[in-house]
């Protein structure tokens, strides 16, 4: 099924490009402003919020909505979602969308398939609001272009405990950008205090080439030092041979190791796990919520909701009116309208603490802890979300990253050298991004 799904990918991504490229060549769209086409996906509950609120502001103005549509099969979901993705750019496609996580959203800039946003961004007084991460909102700028509006993103951060520092000797004080995490990581693995895991999976790093901050795409091309980030992978491969735990999210599975002395850090990079786990070692232990810092000093954010806009869509102003009820407030701190991630809004990470003080946050006890865990103390939630004024970049996942990733695995399992595996993974990205 996965074959599946990628080529599902593949075609739908080369349509989008081919007619984002067409878009790009024509002179001037004629705005009718006479409707407007929104398309959501199915936990994306805002819209629904949004389309009524719309619709009740500006009846006569006709709304199609795509979307809010739950499919559980995965092939079927993609390809259903990718359809949609490539009618974006035929004049026929959605108005207004929210960007997917498994679009290549470098290419998609580069060939022009998104609306420059700047004049409406500037010219609204809502986005003036100081109740805005404005760091965060300007992630979708490009060489001066708006093309996107950030909504929700993550921070890279890990959850240990006091006790567990002082057991391993572990000087998180020190670790004040990339390279002295990875000195100090290094010197524990490598010692006599050594007894458990960096990372309860070695995803976490893995992940850290976008954490760090290293640059290996930029504007389409491949920007990657492989002597810069020799040091990086051969850290990297010395968490890879000490061995993972199971891929598991949620559950309290990275709580439950860090208590049972299986890891030092649990990183999973999700706010409710970060933030349940804290709770459920209040029982045990006294928890720590560190950040990944980059090279710089600074934090990498991830991007995992933003809105943009059919480059050729003859809506703008309609479109202008549906975002300016998009990020109102109100429709922002509606139920069920934040995901599951940090929102651009402060007012409603306010709200969202609420729901960090319900003692069962779980149906059942698991993973050994108490079915009613400790409310999270606001004084752990406020430091956990203070970290985002430390955010000096905002990235993405790119499409690219899993063959890249699979190249550079083979230098892990010591099949090649890393110049081998580097070169390899240069290539494969020089010829992605060519295609």
């Amino acid at each position: 099924m996965g074959g599946c799904v990628k080529k599902w990918m593949l075609g739908a991504l080369g349509i989008l490009l081919a007619g984002a490229a067409l878009a790009g060549c024509s002179r001037e769209v004629v705005q009718t402003n006479d409707s407007l086409i929104v398309y959501a996906g199915g936990d994306d509950v805002i819209m629904d919020y949004a389309v009524r609120e719309f619709e009740r502001r500006y009846p006569d103005i006709p709304v199609e909505y795509k979307g809010r549509k739950v499919i559980e099969d995965a092939e079927e979901f993609y390809g259903y979602n990718q359809q949609l993705s490539a009618q974006l750019m035929s004049g026929a496609g959605a108005d207004v969308f929210f960007i997917q996580d498994y679009w290549d959203i470098d290419k998609l800039v580069q060939a022009g398939a998104f609306a420059d946003l700047s004049g409406i961004y500037d010219s609204c007084e809502l986005f003036r609001d100081a109740d805005f991460n404005g760091g965060i909102m300007d992630a979708g700028v490009f060489d001066g272009k708006r093309y996107f509006l950030p909504m929700e993103y993550r921070i890279p951060m890990m959850i240990s405990t006091r006790e567990t520092l002082d057991e391993v000797g572990f000087d998180i004080e020190k670790c004040t950008d990339f390279d002295s995490f990875m000195a100090e990581s290094g010197r524990y693995m490598n010692s006599a205090d050594y007894d458990r895991r960096l990372f309860r999976m070695d995803v976490s790093a893995m992940n850290c080439i976008f954490w760090s901050g290293y640059p290996i795409v930029d504007k389409g091309e491949v920007v990657w030092d492989i002597e810069e980030t020799r040091n990086y992978f051969a850290w990297y491969k010395d968490v890879y041979e000490r061995g993972t735990g199971e891929y598991m999210f949620g559950d309290l599975f990275g709580a439950a190791a860090v208590r049972d002395g299986e890891c030092v850090f649990e990183s999973s990079g999700f706010l409710d796990t970060d933030l349940n786990a804290v709770r459920a070692l209040y029982t045990v232990k006294t928890p720590v919520a560190v950040p990944v810092y980059n090279k710089d000093g600074g934090i990498n954010a991830l991007m995992t909701r933003a809105v943009a806009v059919r480059a050729n869509s003859g809506n703008l102003d309609n479109v202008r009116k549906f975002l300016e009820i998009l990020f109102d407030r109100q429709i922002m701190e509606q139920p069920g309208a934040l995901r599951y991630d940090i929102s651009v809004r402060k007012s409603v990470m306010e709200d969202k603490y609420e729901s960090y003080l319900r003692e069962a946050p779980f149906k059942i006890a698991v993973n050994g802890f108490p079915f009613e865990l400790p409310p999270l103390k606001k004084e752990d939630y406020d430091a956990y979300l203070a970290w985002a004024d430390k955010v000096d970049k905002v990235v993405y996942w790119p499409e690219w990253r899993q063959d890249f990733q699979g190249e550079i695995r083979r230098y892990l399992r010591g099949e090649i050298s890393y110049e081998e595996a580097a070169q390899s993974a240069k290539k494969k990205l020089e010829f992605y991004l060519s295609e």
